[in-house]
């Protein structure tokens, strides 16, 4: 069999080249030929694609050869695989159904990004799944354990310290603040004595003024 000169590799693809008719349309009779010719030649090859840039539509009967191709390629864990930015066939795909069975590409760098992604199931790396972090206890800052609390602790002689939160009760009032705090209560009784002897001491005033004034208008 002749080396076959109307394909090229893409990645994983081989790239064939689309066949025409006289008038420049697609030849589906011809692709079929040169599909089982390229298929035949490499059959560890599971990756063909149809290089369909510069036609603007094609007609069913090549949808109909590219689907026996990608079953037969399928069937073995490859693809026929479409080279096209035509928006018209695209959009044909989709009306005939096949946008699902067939894949498009609209351009060979996606041919390329799809090779080095692509992996048949053998060929992947076993994953291994992360056993999950065994949990590890916090202790809290808040709550100690039995065996951290002291004997006199437990007979109710809290110390302070760094333990707690505060190192001083609410309740616990020096000898000193009691003082401050008798002075306190007695200082209203004193303020009300001293004002009650001013008052006294004016009232006297004025009554020995009015005394005199009396004595001198009699005379």
């Amino acid at each position: 069999m002749p080396d076959l000169k109307n394909y090229r590799e893409v990645g994983v693809f081989d790239l064939l080249s689309a066949p025409l008719n006289p008038i420049g349309a697609f030849d589906a009779e011809q692709f079929k030929q040169d599909a089982r010719a390229l298929i035949d030649a490499h059959p560890d090859d599971k990756f063909v694609a149809v290089d369909l840039m510069g036609l603007d539509f094609v007609y069913s009967d090549a949808y109909n050869a590219f689907l026996q191709f990608q079953h037969e390629l399928s069937s073995k864990g490859g693809m026929l695989a479409l080279l096209s930015n035509s928006a018209t066939i695209t959009d044909g795909l989709k009306k005939a159904g096949l946008d699902r069975k067939l894949k498009v590409f609209a351009f060979e760098a996606e041919l390329m990004s799809f090779s080095l992604h692509s992996q048949t199931p053998e060929e992947q790396p076993a994953v291994s799944v992360p056993d999950e972090p065994e949990a590890v206890p916090v202790a809290s800052q808040n709550v100690r354990s039995a065996s951290e609390i002291s004997p006199d602790e437990r007979r109710g002689e809290r110390k302070t310290g760094h333990q707690r939160r505060f190192t001083k009760s609410f309740n616990a009032i020096t000898k000193d603040e009691k003082k401050l705090a008798k002075q306190g209560m007695a200082m209203p009784f004193d303020e009300e004595k001293s004002s009650g002897t001013t008052v006294l001491a004016i009232i006297v005033i004025l009554i020995t003024i009015g005394g005199l004034v009396a004595f001198f208008l009699m005379r």
